[in-house]
C-alpha cells in the first residue's frame, strides 16, 4: 500500500509540473584495450605534441575518439609524464579493428589548449608559415639541431615530471641505434628542463619521438639558434595552404598574419606556440 501510495504521489507531481521522469542514461563505460606495436605517441590534442610514448602490452582505456584518434589513459608499466592523451587508434587491439569504437563518444576540439600544461617554447608556432627565398612555407616539421656527444644526451622514450623539481628524463627508456646525424628539435618543457626531439633509425623515411635534457639541444650548422629564426609568421587560417609550397606576401597578408611571439619563459628555445589575440605582434608584411 505505501508503494502504491508513494507512486501514485509522483505521477501526479509529475503531472502538476510538466515534466516526464525517466531514468537518466548511464555513462558509457570506457573501451579496456591494450597498446600494440613497440610504441605509440601520447598527444596533448589529435595530430598535434607529443607527450609521451606508451609501450607495447601497455593496457589503455578509450574514453573519445576523433576521426582516426582516440583519447586514452594508459596504465603504464614503466615511466611516462602523463597517461592521458590522443594515440592513433591504429595502434591499439581491438580499437583498430573494424567496429572497434562502437559505443565511444566522438569528441573534437576539447583539448585545444591543453599545451599550456606542457609546452615552454616551440620551434615554430601553430598554423606558421616560415620565409625562405622571398616566398612563405608551412612549417610541418622540426628545426635541424645537434646533439651533445654524451650518454645522458642518447634520447627518451619518456621523461618524468613532479610538483617542486624539475623535468627529467628516464633513463632506463633510452633508445639506441638512432641517426644522431639527423636530428630534429620541436619544444622544450614548460620548465626548460626537458626537450623533444626527432630521430629516424638509420634508413628509416620518419624519426621516433624522444625526449632529452635541454641542455642537450645545440645549433646545427650555420643557424645561430636551434629554433627557425628567420621570419615566422602566424596564421589565423592554413586551410587549404599546402606543405612544400611557397606562398606570396599577399596571401599570408590574407589569413589573419600575425608575427609569432618569441616564448616569455624560454626565449632562446623559441616561441610561445598559440598567444592569446590580444598579445599576438603584428603581422611583418
Amino acid at each position: 500500500m505505501r508503494r502504491s501510495i508513494l507512486a501514485g504521489a509522483l505521477t501526479l507531481a509529475a503531472a502538476l509540473t510538466g515534466v516526464t521522469l525517466t531514468s537518466a542514461p548511464a555513462a558509457a563505460a570506457p573501451l579496456q584495450d591494450t597498446i600494440t606495436g613497440d610504441r605509440a605517441t601520447v598527444r596533448d590534442a589529435p595530430a598535434r605534441l607529443v607527450l609521451a610514448n606508451a609501450r607495447a602490452g601497455d593496457p589503455a582505456e578509450v574514453t573519445a575518439s576523433c576521426g582516426e584518434w582516440v583519447r586514452v589513459r594508459v596504465t603504464p608499466r614503466h615511466a611516462m609524464s602523463t597517461p592521458v592523451g590522443w594515440v592513433l587508434r591504429g595502434h591499439l587491439a581491438r580499437a583498430s579493428r573494424p567496429g572497434g569504437l562502437d559505443g565511444v563518444p566522438r569528441r573534437c576540439g576539447t583539448d585545444g589548449t591543453r599545451w599550456r600544461d606542457w609546452v615552454g617554447a616551440i620551434n615554430a608556432p601553430f598554423r606558421s608559415l616560415r620565409q625562405v627565398d622571398g616566398r612563405w612555407r608551412r612549417v610541418t616539421f622540426g628545426t635541424g639541431v645537434a646533439l651533445a656527444a654524451t650518454p645522458d644526451c642518447v634520447p627518451s622514450l619518456n621523461y618524468t615530471r613532479h610538483a617542486g623539481t624539475p623535468d627529467v628524463v628516464d633513463p632506463a627508456q633510452r633508445v639506441s641505434g638512432l641517426d644522431m646525424s639527423a636530428v630534429s628539435y620541436r619544444y622544450v618543457t614548460t620548465d626548460g628542463s626537458v626537450a623533444l626531439v626527432s630521430a629516424p633509425r638509420p634508413g628509416a623515411d620518419h624519426g621516433v619521438w624522444g625526449f632529452v635534457p635541454s641542455s642537450c639541444v645545440l645549433p646545427k650548422g650555420s643557424r645561430p639558434t636551434v629554433y627557425f629564426d628567420e621570419p615566422v609568421v602566424q596564421l589565423a587560417d592554413l586551410s587549404g595552404l599546402e606543405g612544400g609550397v611557397g606562398y606570396p606576401d599577399a596571401t599570408i597578408r590574407a589569413r589573419g598574419c600575425t608575427a609569432a611571439l618569441p616564448s616569455p619563459s624560454h626565449p632562446r628555445f623559441g616561441y610561445w606556440p598559440d598567444p592569446l589575440p590580444e598579445n599576438r605582434p603584428a603581422c611583418p608584411v
